[in-house]
């Protein structure tokens, strides 16, 4: 059987020579596809995933320059060197043997989970709850779990970024990876948001920076005490 280009990918890791390559992480619908968006449209880089994402459609593979499902280790070594750093997108809790340069996209875990709920609808046809959603009773576990993980266990110089602040200066943050990966970019400007969202409504739904995700009182009241710790950490607060 042919490896697939994450099969390659996972044989570096293993080998610890995944020379130029690192982890885009984010907990599922923290921003990811934004932060894949600003590197393909102001870096002209390619990005890699973990997951199967055929399935999205969209043009969503092609519109952020998804790197082939299908490539030998040579062609994904050398796509690694020439655009300094190919990032691999990652939405799952950081193993130490795999530390790699990360950057980490983290947003309001409030707009996160309501995020993350419309997508188990729209996507997977998955009628969830809320309040499973906070206490980590679903697939990916809990939110402010992921993100105590991930400050633990990140390389020294990870880049953290948050999601509002993205939203509101993508030029900054263009910046911002720029001086960090040591590149110089190409633009500073991404398509608007309600290009992406025509584009592929399922994976840009909205760009909510304000507001606790619609939470009742009680869901409200019960993040707080699950997350409270995790949101004050990045700077989010009652």
């Amino acid at each position: 059987m042919a490896e697939t280009t994450t099969m390659v990918f996972e044989e570096y890791l293993r080998s610890g020579e995944a020379r130029n390559m690192g982890w885009l992480a984010g907990y599922p619908r923290s921003g990811a596809a934004l932060v894949r968006t600003i590197l393909a449209h102001c870096f002209g880089h390619r990005t890699g995933t973990i997951y199967k994402e055929s399935h999205i459609g969209g043009g969503y593979g092609d519109a952020l320059k998804t790197i082939p499902h299908m490539m030998t280790a040579f062609d994904l070594a050398d796509m690694a060197d020439a655009q300094t750093l190919l990032l691999f997108k990652t939405h799952s809790l950081p193993r130490p043997i795999e530390m790699l340069p990360t950057i980490i996209i983290v947003r309001d875990g409030r707009r996160t989970l309501e995020s993350l709920l419309g997508f188990y609808r729209e996507s997977w046809g998955i009628e969830q709850t809320m309040m499973p959603l906070i206490m980590g009773e679903h697939q990916w576990g809990s939110w402010s779990a992921w993100i105590r993980a991930w400050a633990a266990a990140a390389p020294a110089g990870a880049l953290w970024l948050r999601y509002e602040d993205i939203m509101a200066d993508v030029p900054g943050t263009v910046d911002r990876i720029a001086g960090w990966m040591g590149v110089k970019p190409l633009g500073h400007e991404i398509p608007p948001f309600e290009s992406l969202h025509a584009g592929n409504p399922v994976i840009f739904r909205g760009c909510a920076v304000t507001g606790n995700g619609g939470m009742t009182d009680d869901e409200e009241a019960a993040f707080w005490q699950v997350h409270g710790s995790a949101m004050r950490m990045l700077g989010y607060y009652e």
